[in-house]
This record gives C-alpha cells, structure tokens and sequence, in this order.
C-alpha cells in the first residue's frame, strides 16, 4: 500500500510538470523549467521502485546523469539564444514563419 501511494506522489509531480509545461510555454526558461520538474518525478518514481524495494540504484543514477545532460544543454542553448535575439521568448524564434 505504501508503494501505491508513493507512486502516485510521482505521478503528481511528473502531472504537474505536464501542467506547466502545457500553459506556460512563452518563455524558454518556463519550459526548461517544467522539463526540470518532470525529470523530478521521473526520479521519485523510479527512487522509490528500484531503490527502496530493489536496492538497485544503478538505473536511478542513469536517469539523473540524462537529467543533468539535459539542464546543461537546456542552459548553455538559452544563454546563446539570449545573446543572439535579446530575450528568452518562444515567439521570437522565427520558427513559424515559412
């Protein structure tokens, strides 16, 4: 029953993060963010099924090291997209104009 409700307190943050990402995209940070707050609980659910039941930490270390790849990637594209175009909006990227 404990690991039900754990897995469901994942499934919330990773919902949240969905929710976030869903309704503030204006801004490039917002959606970095939001990618932040799904790894989140993409960890805490997998922490909380292999770590604590399985005591097998390797696959939760590997999913963070990808968390991590991914915030520094995130970061150095927003500084060059910042020093290019002045601002961190999403409309600002010309992308829809053919």
């Amino acid at each position: 029953m404990a690991m039900n409700s754990e897995l469901m307190l994942g499934l919330y943050i990773y919902m949240v993060g969905v929710m976030v990402l869903m309704f503030q995209w204006k801004h490039i940070l917002n959606i970095l963010l939001s990618f932040e707050i799904l790894m989140l609980g993409l960890i805490f659910s997998f922490l909380l099924t292999y770590g604590l039941y399985n005591n097998e930490y390797y696959i939760v270390m590997i999913i963070i090291v990808f968390g991590v790849c991914e915030a520094s990637l995130g970061l150095s594209l927003l500084v060059s997209l910042i020093r290019s175009h002045g601002n961190d909006y999403v409309s600002s990227l010309k992308l829809y104009k053919l």
